[in-house]
């Protein structure tokens, strides 16, 4: 294996993300996690008063004007209806599947700092350098995708909330491994495994941010909850006016509120309710802090 290969796979995925590495920002666990919730609040609110105005409008309105337009009222309201059913059911299946990436990239990055730990124990003392570079960054991983408040006191973490600094993880880790010396043919294969490992292991973490950088827009769940609002407006107008048709208002409402929750929970699973557990990492961090 030509040992530039991996060296210049590194080199083209920093040249090719260098406006991702400018550009991607994570937010406070806490902060993204309220604004979730109050997305969704908003979205329930809007349409129970959108139900709300329909019944209103029903009970403004004569009867047999209502029943006039009850044809058009309902093809509307079934179009509508399909509309949001589909669209939000799309939304949530690529929420998931973004959810499910984000996972399998996880371990992308943990086996490849398995394997790099494991790969420099065969250097013995002249790999100590390069053990420090791999905990240092290793640690810097947990600090990007889990923004905990525990990280930002610790002194060897810095709370990176963009991979600004890919070019000098990179250089770090190539410089540290430069200075191994392999004595035989295992270790000379070895070493170059490491380097394609290290570049696995950065263009993963490119990918995952990537992948996170294109969550659901904002626009699109504004038009879906628009649509809802339109929906709900029509059942207030279709439904008989009684306390359990605003019940179930309220409950189709809701219904609305926990499918934008989930969808934008879902699109960012280092934060908020439904997120990604560290605990694997976590002792994939612990067992970095023995002595190689």
């Amino acid at each position: 294996m030509d040992e530039q290969t991996p060296i210049a796979l590194l080199t083209d995925v920093v040249h090719d993300n260098e406006p991702l590495v400018q550009s991607i920002a994570l937010g406070k666990a806490g902060t993204r996690s309220m604004v979730f919730v109050t997305y969704s609040a908003t979205a329930a609110f809007a349409t129970l008063i959108s139900a709300l105005a329909g019944i209103l409008v029903q009970w403004l309105l004569t009867a047999s004007y209502i029943a006039e337009s009850r044809s058009m009222v309902s093809s509307v309201v079934g179009l509508v209806g399909t509309l949001v059913s589909v669209v939000i059911g799309l939304l949530v299946w690529t929420s998931y599947g973004l959810f499910n990436a984000q996972q399998s990239d996880l371990e992308v990055v943990g086996r490849s700092v398995a394997r790099l730990h494991f790969a420099l124990r065969q250097f013995g003392p002249q790999a100590v350098t390069a053990h420090a570079v791999l905990r240092k960054q290793a640690l810097q991983v947990k600090a990007r995708f889990w923004p905990d408040e525990q990280c930002a006191v610790r002194q060897d973490i810095v709370r990176i909330v963009v991979y600004k600094n890919i070019h000098a993880d990179v250089q770090e880790m190539l410089a540290a491994l430069a200075i191994l010396h392999p004595t035989d043919q295992d270790q000379r294969e070895s070493l170059a495994q490491m380097r394609e490992i290290f570049a696995r292991f950065v263009e993963t973490q490119l990918s995952m941010l990537r992948n996170l950088a294109n969550r659901v827009p904002n626009i699109l769940l504004n038009v879906v909850v628009g649509w809802a609002c339109v929906l709900f407006f029509g059942y207030g107008l279709l439904a008989g006016i009684n306390a359990l048709t605003l019940f179930m208002a309220v409950i189709g409402s809701l219904t609305v509120a926990s499918s934008i929750l989930m969808i934008l929970e879902m699109s960012d699973p280092y934060t908020g309710l439904m997120q990604i557990s560290s605990v694997t990492f976590d002792q994939l961090l612990y067992a970095l802090t023995e002595q190689p």
